[in-house]
C-alpha cells in the first residue's frame, strides 16, 4: 500500500474531512440510482452495477462506503448525458458526472473498487466504461483509498473543480487523469500506472497539485499543454516513454521529483 508522507498538507486534509466523513457516515442507506440523476443525497455500499450515466447535481452528495465495488455495463449506456468537454469520448459509455459532490470513503485495508471484469467466451476481459467527470466546484469531494480501472479516462476535472484524490490506485485505463479550464484538484500519494496514453494530462489554465505520487509505465507520465500550470513535486516517475511533456506555453512548477528508467527525461516542445 502507498502512504502519503507525513507533512502539513496531509494533516490539513485529514482534519478538514473528519467532520464531513462523520456526517456522511451517519446517513442511512436506501435506494440507489444506477442510471439517471440523483434527486437527493445517496449512500452506496456493497455491489453496485451502473447501466447508464449517473448525474450528481449541484447541492447533492453521493457517498460511497469502504468495501464497495462499482461495475458498469461494458461499452454501453442507457442514459447518455452531454458533458462539458470531449463529449464524443464518453458517448455510449456509462459515466459518473459530478456537479455536486462525490465522497468515496475507502480505507487502507478495505478499498473501494470502481471498474470490473466481464465474462466473455469463458474468459474475463475489462468491462470498459467512460469515467468520473467533475463539472462543478466540488469543494467537498474526496476520493481516498480507491482503485479506478478500465475507464476511457478515469478522472476528468473541468470548470473550477477542487476535489482531493489521495492514497488511491489509478491503473489500466486509457488515460488516468485529465484537467481542464481552471480546475485545481489535489492529487496526492497515489499510484498512477499502466495507463495506455497519459497518466496525467493538464490542459487550458488548469493548475492541479500533483504531489508524492508514483507515476509509471505509461506513454507519458505528465503532459502539460495549453497554458496549464501544474505543481509537480516529490513524485516518482519510472518506466514511462516520456516522464514530463511540456508544450504549448504551459508552465509547470517542478520540485524534488525522482526519475527512474524513463526513455525520455522532460520532453519540451514548442
Amino acid at each position: 500500500m502507498i502512504k502519503v508522507r507525513k507533512n502539513y498538507i496531509v494533516t490539513i486534509l485529514l482534519v478538514s474531512f473528519f467532520l464531513l466523513s462523520q456526517v456522511a457516515s451517519s446517513q442511512t442507506d436506501g435506494a440507489i440510482t444506477t442510471s439517471g440523476t440523483l434527486s437527493h443525497d445517496e449512500v452506496w455500499s456493497g455491489e453496485v452495477h451502473v447501466t447508464g450515466d449517473v448525474v450528481i447535481p449541484e447541492g447533492i452528495t453521493l457517498t460511497v462506503r469502504a468495501g464497495t465495488t462499482i461495475t458498469f455495463t461494458p461499452n454501453s449506456s442507457d442514459n447518455d448525458v452531454e458533458t462539458a468537454v470531449l463529449n464524443e469520448l464518453w458517448l455510449h459509455k456509462s459515466n459518473l458526472i459530478v456537479r455536486g459532490d462525490l465522497i468515496i470513503q475507502g480505507k487502507e485495508n478495505n478499498r473501494v473498487v470502481i471498474g470490473g471484469l466481464d465474462l466473455d467466451a469463458n474468459r474475463s476481459i475489462p468491462a470498459w466504461w467512460g469515467g468520473i467527470i467533475f463539472e462543478g466546484l466540488n469543494v467537498a469531494s474526496l476520493i481516498e483509498y480507491t482503485e479506478i480501472r478500465y475507464a476511457d479516462v478515469a478522472l476528468v476535472f473541468t470548470g473550477s473543480s477542487l476535489p482531493w484524490i489521495v492514497n488511491s490506485a489509478i491503473a489500466n485505463n486509457g488515460v488516468g487523469i485529465m484537467t481542464f479550464d481552471l480546475s485545481s484538484p489535489r492529487i496526492i500519494g497515489n499510484v498512477i500506472e499502466r495507463n495506455k496514453l497519459w497518466s496525467i494530462s493538464c490542459y487550458d489554465y488548469s493548475f492541479p497539485m500533483i504531489s508524492y505520487n508514483i507515476i509509471e509505465s505509461s506513454e507519458v507520465g505528465i503532459g502539460c499543454e495549453d497554458f496549464s500550470s501544474p505543481i509537480i513535486q516529490y513524485n516518482t516517475f519510472s518506466n514511462n516513454s516520456v516522464d514530463i511533456l511540456i508544450q504549448d506555453d504551459s508552465n509547470p512548477t517542478k520540485l524534488g521529483n525522482i526519475f527512474k528508467n524513463n526513455e525520455v527525461r522532460t520532453d519540451i516542445k514548442g
